[in-house]
Formats: structure tokens, sequence, C-alpha cells
């Protein structure tokens, strides 16, 4: 394995692991709502109001619905920029602690979802747009609960690997971000119950081709990297450390997607003006990237040394909004699940996809039927043998190739049930095609 530095989190259910977080908590970055002018004028009368003077909310339950009102000599004022701020033990699903957004033609301004870090804190909303600023309280009840995650594993012919069994107690409302790894609401990002590091706002955790961990993280001082062998062992040789923005978001191995909308690998910049991206390392430890802009759907790859793959490389044109959910994969805003330009079905709620030991494609994903797991070869041709198909609810979401978690808490592998109670999951497959699921569970 080359140890050079360059080679070397949601609503429970809703969404998986790397998809819609790609970028949803900015429905306009900030650098596109600069260009924006206020739309007051210099003797107009600019007043901000929040739809409630004060929100609740708690770490396994973060505030939703929030919004605020512009008005402007008493109408409300469309097209106004409003930027948001969440005081110390409160932050926006993103990680990020401020959000921008432009009001609407009712003068609104809808805020993602606010998470609590810590139960029994007091905290502050505080808005601001040209001329005028409000406030609003924040609190949550104290939380001294703790939830407990798991670790199980499949092998690749479906059996049970029961010697692979992990189960450790992690703070409530902690989230599954990787194989073992876990980040909890306060910030701290956790391998089983090992301490990673402290004031985390974003991490991202995959098993490489060794079925060595990788774990990505941002914090207040930018990007990291660390890893683990497969026996568990740290691998010091492996650490990086790099300034990416503040509120970054780590999407793979290396891999961080700013407010602003910048997409990076390290420090050097992939692409501007991106709304979603996907990222995961194949086979041969090369870095596969896909990601979406206005343009359309692209993917681009690294070897396992860090030079740039350009064979590697795809584009096609896919709807406006579109996410990417795997390699070479996005779900439109229209519902359609695609391939590259090509369509896979339509209808679909939810999809995950991933590479797996052998670079064939697997895609999971959901729509009115049930759940489907479609599969291609490594040259792109279709793998009628890998189709499964299974009857799940409809409000399920695929969090990894066969599983679903439902908005009932029941994961499932097909229709068998794994857990229930479950309230964050992560899935993925390692170097010998096993499936390993990571989840939390317990009351929240």
């Amino acid at each position: 394995m080359t140890t050079s530095p360059e080679a070397a989190t949601s609503a429970p259910h809703r969404p998986n692991r790397r998809s819609v977080l790609t970028g949803a908590a900015w429905t306009l970055p900030a650098i596109a709502a600069a260009a924006l002018a206020p739309v007051a004028s210099a003797s107009a009368t600019t007043t901000l109001t929040f739809d409630r003077t004060s929100y609740t909310g708690s770490v396994c339950a973060p505030v939703t619905g929030a919004s605020i009102t512009v008005f402007t000599d008493g109408g409300a004022a469309a097209g106004s920029i409003v930027t948001v701020v969440a005081s110390t033990g409160y932050r926006f699903e993103s990680g990020a602690t401020t959000f921008t957004g432009v009001s609407d033609s009712n003068g609104r301004v809808a805020l993602p979802p606010i998470q609590v870090q810590a139960g029994g804190t007091t905290g502050t909303l505080t808005a601001t747009t040209a001329g005028a600023t409000a406030a609003a309280a924040l609190t949550a009840p104290p939380s001294t609960t703790t939830q407990t995650a798991h670790r199980r594993v499949w092998t690749d012919t479906g059996a049970d690997y029961p010697a692979d069994s992990t189960d450790v107690a992690v703070p409530t409302g902690s989230h599954a971000v990787g194989t073992l790894v876990t980040l909890d609401p306060s910030g701290v990002l956790r391998r089983a119950a090992s301490t990673i590091s402290f004031g985390v706002t974003s991490a991202f955790a995959e098993l490489e081709k060794n079925n060595y961990l990788t774990v990505t993280y941002v914090d207040a001082s930018g990007m990291h990297r660390r890893m683990w062998t497969d026996t568990g062992v740290a691998y010091p040789s492996a650490k990086l450390d790099v300034a990416v923005p503040a509120n970054s978001l780590a999407l793979g191995t290396f891999v961080t997607l700013d407010p602003s909308g910048v997409l990076r690998r390290v420090t050097t910049t992939v692409a501007s003006g991106v709304n979603s991206a996907f990222a995961e390392l194949d086979r041969s430890n090369y870095l596969n990237l896909t990601y979406v802009d206005a343009t359309g759907m692209h993917r681009r790859m690294w070897t396992d040394t860090g030079a740039a793959y350009a064979a590697g490389s795809a584009d096609a044109a896919v709807p406006a909004g579109s996410i990417a959910v795997g390699t070479l994969v996005t779900l439109g805003p229209d519902s359609v699940l695609r391939k590259g330009a090509n369509t896979i079905t339509a209808g679909v709620t939810s999809a995950f996809a991933e590479l797996d030991k052998n670079n064939y494609l697997t895609v999971t994903y959901v729509d009115a039927t049930g759940m489907h797991r479609r599969m291609w070869t490594d040259t792109g041709s279709a793998s009628p043998a890998g189709s499964v198909d299974a009857t799940v609810p409809a409000d399920s979401t695929a969090v990894g190739t066969l599983l679903t978690l439902g908005a009932d808490g029941i994961l499932r592998k097909g229709t068998d049930t794994v857990a229930t109670g479950v309230t964050s999951a992560f899935a993925e497959v390692d170097k010998s095609n096993s499936t390993v699921v990571t989840w939390v569970d317990g009351a929240c």
C-alpha cells in the first residue's frame, strides 16, 4: 500500500450517507447569494421576523420547520439575502453554524434542520439582512442516556460472519459515518469506543483495498485523514492535515466540498459550482469522484499514487438538481435514476451505489414496489445475475448494497430484519465482497 501523503453526516433515515448531504444544506451557496442585489432601497424600512420566538429540539430530534420572513415597509420582500447564525451548541445539518438563503416571493427563508450538539444548553439564532436583524431562542433538554453502535458482517455468499461482530456504547444522537466510526452531536469522532478527535463538524470513513480503515474529517483547523490497519492498529505514516474552508463537508477520502460549492481533493480544486458529490476508493485504491454541477455529471479519477487518471474521466448531461449517489450514478429531481446519461429506472425515492472487489458497480434503490439491486461489470455491461428485488416499506432509504433503513427504524438486508430501533446506519463491501454494516440503535 502506498504511504506517501498523496496516496495515503442528517435525519436518521433520510437521506443516505453520501447523497443529499453533499450540499443540500446550502440551497443557495453564499458565494451565489453575494451576487444578488438587496431589494430594499436606502429609504425603505426593513424588518426580519422569525416564525417563532423560541425553538426547542434535542440531540435526537433537530429543530425543523424554522423560517424567517423579510418585510420592507410592511410588505413581504422577495430576493433579500438573509444570513442566520446558530450559537455554540447548535449547528445546521451540514455541520455549519451559518446558513445563507434568499427570501422567496412571500419574503420567507426556510431554514435547514438545526442539530442540537449537547442537551441542556440555551442558545440563540441570529438573522441579519441589509438594514435589519432579528433573534430567536434555542433550547434543548439535557440528555444523559447512551445508545449502542453495532458492527455486523456477511460474507460474499450472504452467510453471517459473527467473528466480526462489535457492540459499543456511544452518546445519544451519534451517527454512523463509517465502519466502526461514529460522530456524536458534540463533535466527538470515535472509532468504536476510542476517541479520534474533538470539534469535528463532518466525517467520512471507508475501507480500502487492504481493509485498512481510512477516516477523513473536518474541524476548525481543516481536513484530516487518519488510518488504521486491518488489525485495528493506528497507521501514523498515513496522517494528512491540510487547510480547507471551515464547515466543508467530508465526502470521501481526501475529498471535501465547501459551502461555496468548491470541490477539493486535499487542497487542490477539482471543480467549482458543485452541488453534489460522491467519492470512493476502488479495488486498486484509485479514487473515483463523481460530482454534479450546472453542466451535468462528471467522473474524475486519481491513481493510488495521487496522479490524475485522465482515462477515467466521464461527463454526461443530467437534469439540474441531480444528486450523485454513486460512481457514475445520479438521482434526478424527476426521480429518475441514471448511470451516466442512461436511465436505470424511474420513480426512485432513494439510491446507493458502490464498486465491489471486481470493480463491478452495484446499485441498490427503493421505489414504490420495494428494494432493488442491479449490477454492471467493470466494462459497463449489465449483469442480470446481480438483479435482486425485495419487498420493503416504500419510505425506506437505501443505506448499502441490499440494505435499507425504514422510517419505522427497521434495518433490513433484503427482506430480512437486521435490527430494530435503528437511528443511523452505514454499510459498505470490503476487499472480500463481504458486506459490513455499522448502525446505531437504542432509545433516543
